[in-house]
């Protein structure tokens, strides 16, 4: 028996060369890719100056040395279907909250079967819900502005002209609510809890308008009285 139990053993370990890949797999999305190619590309003047015309225009209104860029036209192109990013993610945000609602009819006429149970388990319950959107929406701005007023008192010194719209841009980055490109992520990712996170989305919209007015209240009086140290 532990001969023939020694392969079972074996099996269920996975080499780190693997988790490595599944991992890199799950972070790597389409979204992520192309942000760091175009943090990339943006680092080297050269290779920007491709795609783009970086070295402005002549007098008579023709482009530096004569020519505009190789590529323009395809950063244009490539521009013009990115601005169709914003209705797509709404549009994916919309689809899977719907369908959050649609399982609800399902669940309650299976009643004993596990259809049921098996849809309800991939959303998250009222009470997580909650624990997440005070978490998001309270407990992290909070933790924003000690960590600001911490680094400000202690660490970083900015000079008086910027430091009270350095200061509300770090603190801008703990107040607002999830992403909604997070679905497009999520969705590519192929996960089963895209519903779930639809629907977590959708409720910290929702109490948005309340929460983050004042939290962005209180953001922007912090930065231009407590930490403005020009005035």
């Amino acid at each position: 028996k532990q001969v023939e139990e020694s392969p079972e053993i074996e099996s269920d370990d996975v080499p780190l060369a693997d988790t490595l890949i599944r991992i890199a797999r799950k972070v790597f999305q389409p979204p992520v890719i192309g942000a760091l190619t175009g943090l990339f590309i943006a680092s080297f003047p050269n290779v920007r100056g491709i795609l783009v015309n970086i070295w402005g225009d002549t007098n008579d209104g023709s482009s530096s040395f004569g020519k505009p860029a190789p590529l323009e036209w395809m950063f244009d192109g490539i521009h013009s279907v990115g601005e169709a990013a914003v209705p797509i993610n709404m549009t994916i945000l919309g689809i899977n909250l719907s369908s959050t609602f649609q399982k609800k009819k399902p669940k309650i006429e299976s009643g004993a079967g596990g259809m049921g149970d098996d849809s309800k388990s991939k959303l998250l319950s009222s009470e997580t819900m909650i624990a997440v959107i005070i978490g998001k929406m309270v407990v992290m701005p909070a933790l924003g502005i000690i960590s600001t007023w911490f680094l400000q008192k202690y660490y970083v010194h900015f000079p008086d002209e910027i430091d009270a719209t350095c200061y509300l841009v770090m603190m801008i980055v703990f107040i607002t609510p999830t992403a909604n490109n997070v679905m497009v992520m999520v969705e590519l990712s192929g996960s089963s809890s895209k519903e779930g996170m639809a629907r977590l989305i959708g409720w910290q919209y929702i109490t948005a308008p309340v929460l983050l007015s004042f939290v962005l209240s209180a953001v922007v009086s912090l930065a231009s009285g407590h930490f403005d140290n020009s005035t």
